[in-house]
């Protein structure tokens, strides 16, 4: 599946006056972008483990991967999903919070998605692409110990 599939389904819910629906739509924006950002990080080499007991662990690792490079781009894509993360959060368990009665407010949420596809896609230009693979593979190998392979 593409994940972009999410947030093009995000972006339709968000126009929506329903509240279930706004609120599915922060949701599927949210993993719309942690996938896309995954995937970005398995091209540059990243391979995650299939345990369940590790799938909390990764959403964190996949934002820290692209924090701790100086690619202005990537750390615009760490912080969205970190942004993305936290109103996913809210808009799934606050079930309280009038935020997400709000179109208009939950359009704004949604798209940020589309911004970090495409600040993750500018990451893949070269030359800085080069420099860009080689940070997160050292820090995901040398720091969170996640397997790296060539390719």
């Amino acid at each position: 599946m593409d994940p972009r599939d999410f947030i093009s389904l995000a972006l339709r819910f968000s126009a929506s006056k329903n509240e279930a629906e706004l609120r599915s739509a922060v949701s599927r924006a949210y993993y719309g972008a942690f996938h896309v950002a995954k995937q970005f990080l398995v091209d540059v080499g990243l391979r995650w483990p299939r345990k369940e007991s590790y799938a909390a662990e990764i959403h964190m690792k996949v934002r820290h991967c692209l924090s701790q490079s100086r690619n202005a781009d990537a750390l615009l894509a760490s912080d969205l999903l970190w942004s993305l993360r936290d109103l996913r959060n809210q808009a799934d368990y606050d079930l309280d919070s009038p935020k997400f009665k709000i179109t208009a407010r939950a359009t704004t949420v949604v798209r940020l998605a589309p911004e970090l596809v495409d600040a993750l896609q500018r990451c893949r230009l070269e030359p800085a692409f080069s420099e860009l693979r080689d940070e997160i593979r050292r820090y995901a190998r040398d720091v969170l110990r996640i397997t790296v392979v060539d390719g």
